[in-house]
């Protein structure tokens, strides 16, 4: 990484401020850039090289290449190197170079006593929590925030290091991954605030006991003249109103109407969040534009700081409308004309740019592109125009930008400052759109890196590449959406198991499961064990149920930490032997009752006997007891029969519950059933279809997540009267044009879709098939559309006028069977908004 200075340090001034060892310092210019990664380098002649050493390298190994390039200020280990080697160069010597370079980041730090520091850490959401205050308080003060993740050793550092005068609020993520690493952030960061996002797994590997993770974190905090935090945490709350004073305590709570941000009330709807809270004996009515739980909770940790800070701000109208979703990593897509995009549009500061067009340079660099920046106006920075866009005229020279696009009225005022570099100017991304300048770019790469008021994912999408392939596109935005929309009918935090067998319904488990792992959901279920491992092994540690398990899974099912269902005594009895023969006791089971779909489970003359059993078994403990409504989605008609099922499961579990004494988790509804049965919710509900945008009563407020596209590969002009296909099954009745498109039953496209059982949809017009499907490609007649060519996009399913229920339809079964039967080679392409 290569971070700017401000100010700048002579040798001197690192000499005396590390206490370094030097044999002579020959190099009189100041450092104004300290480079940590050699990749980085721009300006070597104002750069201070820190060669640290991890566990892959040493950057000692880089000081000749760097030497060489003009580098002349050095920060190395005592006794590595030979300064005579490098006669024109200062070499500092110290014991630490990574302990050095925090020595800086800490005098800069306590050079800005007028900087309120709030410093941020937890298991997670330490980026999202950070985002979000900087979107509600840089309206009203020159914000500096860390960039991106940066919340290691060496990232606090940095991010410190990027610190000005101008600023006068900062947020510092703090991250630790193993005991002893708190105390050197708390020292430099040395926060005026701390907030505490929560406790979780993450790192734990390298701590005794949840207990000593929290401790460690809580270190940072020491100095802070007030902590904020969730007050609803249970004894991790406790411990940190134990270990602080009360009145440097600021909490925000569900539950507990004394702490300082009370939320009496919370409803949660398809698109928004509606909460009141409480400040002071002061109600404020607040709108988030989240409905992710796990969201929620950190935008309640942003607004209880609000409160502390600037308590006015929770009156205003508009706080909460300026929230947006916070994106946190660069991603790169294949554009169109052979060009690379990388896709920076949700963040637009002075801090993160130069993290970015490194990341381009080097891109550009490993494939030998010009560099091309699409920018906009930079908002927030504290700066005069004429200051921030000098700072960002210079990021540009020294990454060796090579065509600059801005958009906005601020920068496209500095252009000339951009000289150097061929420069074009637009007052919003809608002119820039409409010019279409950027659809003459071929062969570049190109940084897309725009504030968010200006849309750029516009331009993102207009430039990506069209695929000339057959892929089922998933939008795991859609699949959050979903998700937040069965969140909403049920009460809120209501516990949710997401179906994701059968590699996710043909989407692909392992994408869906990061995405709901990332959104908390409770459980993932799955078909069979070997489902579970493949999920373990992409690195999913959320609980996994698995709905049809066998015995001879038994050591996969342990080894996985994969919870079965047990829907029989001869499986119950040889998972208890197996599970004694890992030497496990109390492994969660789910007992499924058959409630009258008469598929598998125990019934209810079945329960005290499996009581009596379990009670034999204490390598095995009941998590849940359940059962799946038949009908849910037959509305009225099958109601009685629903109804029926419901007081059939609940007394069979009630039974069982009094027998073991405790009481596992109930549940019994499906999707359809969190539609048509809320009130059934027990204490868990499983989603399956609508979590992939079907709903199976047509209820509205869900978003299809996959959609099935291929193009056109050839064109041919027929007369009436021609045969098309094998047995010669189809025959124009007409001059016709018929498209070949690669896409046949070896993919899933079922030959019961031949000869104009199906149409698909080619620039919004049906386009009926004709004659047989074949096994690789398959007919489709064109003739209606007008302008059509070889490569056009044919859309098989998603959205209108072709959504996935018109094929289920045309094949006489339901949405599941079309995705499930979707060839493996079919490309999965995920997209995340």
């Amino acid at each position: 990484m290569n971070s700017s200075l401000a100010p700048s340090l002579s040798p001197q001034q690192i000499v005396q401020l590390l206490g370094a060892r030097t044999e002579a310092l020959p190099y009189a210019r100041p450092v104004q850039w300290l480079l940590t990664d050699s990749r980085s380098l721009t300006s070597p002649r104002d750069s201070l090289f820190v060669a640290l050493r991890t566990e892959s390298g040493d950057g000692q190994r880089y000081v000749a290449e760097l030497y060489e390039a003009g580098v002349r200020h050095f920060l190395l280990h005592e006794g590595s190197l030979q300064a005579s080697a490098y006669p024109e160069a200062n070499c500092y010597f110290v014991p630490d170079t990574l302990a050095a370079l925090q020595l800086l980041a800490a005098a800069h730090r306590a050079s800005l006593p007028a900087l309120q520091l709030v410093a941020i850490t937890g298991s997670y959401g330490k980026t999202i929590v950070k985002e979000l205050l900087y979107q509600l308080l840089s309206p009203r003060y020159s914000c500096y925030r860390s960039p991106r993740s940066y919340n290691s050793q060496l990232g606090v550092a940095l991010s410190l290091l990027g610190l000005r005068a101008e600023h006068e609020l900062a947020f510092i993520e703090a991250g630790i991954s193993q005991p002893g690493e708190m105390a050197a952030l708390a020292a430099m960061i040395q926060p005026e605030v701390g907030v505490f996002t929560g406790l979780g797994s993450a790192h734990q590997e390298h701590f005794a006991s949840m207990e000593q993770k929290l401790e460690e974190k809580l270190q940072l905090f020491a100095s802070a003249r007030c902590i904020i935090y969730p007050k609803d945490k249970g004894w991790i709350s406790a411990r940190i109103e134990e270990r602080y004073p009360a009145e440097r305590l600021r909490s925000w709570s569900y539950q507990d109407p004394k702490a300082t941000l009370y939320i009496p009330h919370s409803l949660t709807h398809a698109d928004r969040c509606e909460l009141t809270c409480i400040y002071r004996q002061q109600a404020y009515e607040l709108v988030l534009p989240f409905t992710d739980a796990a969201y929620i909770e950190d935008a309640l940790t942003a607004l209880c700081l609000v409160a502390e800070l600037a308590p006015e701000l929770l009156g205003e109208a508009s706080l909460c409308s300026r929230l947006r979703p916070v994106s946190m990593r660069l991603e790169v897509k294949e554009g169109a004309r052979g060009c690379t995009l990388i896709n920076d549009y949700y963040s637009c500061d002075l801090q993160s740019l130069p993290i970015a067009l490194d990341f381009l340079r080097r891109r550009a660099d490993s494939s030998g592109m010009r560099r091309v920046l699409v920018l906009s106006d930079i908002e927030g920075s504290g700066l005069s125009d004429e200051e921030l866009y000098g700072e960002v005229a210079r990021y540009l020279r020294d990454y060796e930008v090579q065509e600059l696009y801005l958009v906005g009225p601020r920068s496209s005022g500095e252009a000339k400052r951009f000289d150097f570099i061929p420069c074009s100017c637009y007052p919003d991304t809608e002119t820039l759109l409409g010019s279409r300048v950027l659809e003459q770019l071929s062969g570049v790469c190109l940084l897309l890196k725009g504030a968010r008021r200006f849309a750029f994912e516009r331009l993102y999408r207009s430039l990506s590449a069209h695929v000339h392939q057959t892929v089922l596109d998933v939008d795991l935005s859609a699949v959050v959406s979903n998700l937040n929309h069965y969140r909403s009918l049920l009460p809120p935090g209501h516990p949710l198991i997401c179906m994701i067998k059968a590699d996710g319904y043909g989407v692909g488990a392992v994408e869906l499961a990061r995405t709901l792992q990332e959104h908390r959901v409770d459980y993932l279920a799955v078909a069979v064990a070997d489902e579970g491992r493949e999920l373990r092994e992409g690195g999913i540690s959320t609980h996994i149920m698995v709905m049809n398990p066998e015995l001879s899974t038994a050591d996969t099912l342990f080894e996985q930490r994969l919870e079965p269902e047990v829907y029989s005594f001869a499986l119950l009895e040889g998972l208890a032997r197996a599970a004694e023969a890992h030497g496990l006791s109390d492994y969660p089971i789910h007992i499924k009752v058959d409630s009258g779909m008469h598929r598998l489970g125990f019934s209810a003359e079945d329960i005290p006997e499996l009581a009596a059993q379990l009670a034999q078994l204490p390598a095995l403990r009941v998590s849940s007891i359940f059962s799946h409504f038949a009908a849910s989605d037959e509305g009225e008609a099958k109601r009685s029969f629903t109804e029926g099922q419901y007081r059939y499961l609940l007394g069979a579990a009630e039974e069982l519950s009094q027998r073991l004494g405790y009481r596992p988790r109930y549940h019994i509804l499906n999707t359809a059933g969190i539609e048509r049965y809320p009130e059934y919710a027990l204490d868990m509900a499983r989603l399956g279809l609508g979590l992939y945008g079907i709903s199976p009563t047509q209820l509205p407020g869900t978003t299809p997540i996959a959609r099935l596209s291929t193009v056109i590969l050839q064109l041919r002009e027929l007369p009436a009267g021609e045969c098309v296909g094998y047995g010669c099954r189809g025959l124009t009745q007409r001059p016709a044009r018929i498209a070949v498109i690669p896409i046949g039953y070896a993919d899933g496209f079922s030959r019961r879709l031949s000869n104009g059982a199906y149409a698909v949809s080619v620039h919004g017009v049906l386009c009926p098939t004709i004659g047989n499907v074949c096994m690789d490609a398959c007919m489709i007649d064109v003739t209606e559309v007008p302008e059509v060519a070889e490569g056009d996009e044919v859309l098989i399913f998603g959205e209108e006028p072709r959504p996935i229920q018109a094929l289920s339809a045309a094949l006489d079964t339901i949405p599941y069977e079309v995705l499930t039967t979707l060839s493996p080679r079919i490309q999965r392409r995920y997209w995340r908004e």
